[in-house]
């Protein structure tokens, strides 16, 4: 196996015009920013590179974002976030979602993001929710509404009623610190799915992913900066699975940043998707932002 490089700041901000960057892992973690990530930002303003912010993260609306990271000396504009939670107006409209009552298992935020997108949030044990959105792990409880939830889902499947399952955020677990993680709401998705099977052998309801590694968050990101060359696009992230498979499919080039989930492994140099048989290997590996 071929081995990644290693690659320096001063290389990719030389070589990159358009830097995107996830957030947990690559610029911060729940306690704050990580090492070299202020400055980080301040080089790419002096050099006068533009970046965005692409984060999975869907339990914050961006001015919640927008505040939380500048709490934690990080440079950002509204309009340099990007989350997955802003995905779901499109989605709402393209899949004729608009009005349909939506059970939300995250933030108050995140329920915000679901009626802004047109649909009609609803309890968790509302049987006649014909969307469920799982957007983050946190902002209800827990055991209590995934009970509730399963049992609409089962109930529902009983009569033969359909549910559209929609996953904002595909991100199994995310860095709360140095060598802790937390569970997100893929992990939840992966659960309920599951469940789901027992009635439903052929699989036949299973979430739609909105944020990374799928299209429209990289598609959403490009509509930002039109006009730049893709090969001076770049994805910075601490995912083999979401954020370099993400930058992989859309044909830009992609940072491991190693500050985040990957870490420093050298099992790490890459990863095959399971359903698609994508091979997720970065073109760079970079050990942190410092």
């Amino acid at each position: 196996m071929t081995t990644v490089p290693h690659v320096t700041v001063d290389q990719l901000i030389a070589r990159y015009d358009l830097f995107l960057l996830d957030a947990y892992g690559v610029l911060v973690t729940t306690g704050g920013a990580l090492p070299g990530a202020a400055r980080f930002l301040q080089r790419l303003r002096a050099a006068g590179k533009p970046y965005l912010l692409v984060t999975n993260d869907a339990s914050r609306s961006p001015e919640t974002s927008l505040r939380r990271y500048r709490g934690f000396g990080l440079e950002l504009e509204l309009d340099g976030i990007l989350t997955s939670g802003m995905l779901l107006a499109d989605y709402y409209a393209s899949a004729g979602l608009v009005g349909a009552r939506t059970i939300v298992l995250g933030t108050g935020d995140s329920v915000d993001y679901v009626a802004r997108a047109g649909g009609v949030p609803v309890a968790p044990n509302d049987d006649s929710a014909s969307v469920v959105v799982v957007a983050d792990d946190d902002g209800f409880r827990f055991l209590d509404t995934l009970n509730d939830v399963v049992s609409v889902l089962l109930r529902r499947l009983g009569r033969g009623a359909s549910t559209q399952l929609v996953l904002p955020n595909p991100d199994l677990i995310y860095p709360r610190g140095p060598e802790s993680f937390g569970i997100t709401a893929g992990a939840i998705a992966v659960m309920l799915e599951a469940i789901v099977q027992l009635r439903d052998p052929a699989r036949l309801q299973r979430f739609v992913a909105l944020g990374k590694p799928n299209a429209a968050i990289f598609e959403a990101a490009a509509r930002r900066h039109p006009g730049i060359d893709r090969r001076r696009v770049v994805m910075l992230g601490d995912q083999l699975g979401t954020d370099i498979l993400g930058a992989n499919r859309f044909g830009i080039d992609s940072v491991l940043v190693e500050t985040g989930v990957a870490g420093r492994s050298e099992r790490t140099e890459g990863a095959t998707d399971e359903a698609s048989q994508d091979f997720a290997r970065p073109t760079f590996r970079l050990a942190g932002l410092d």
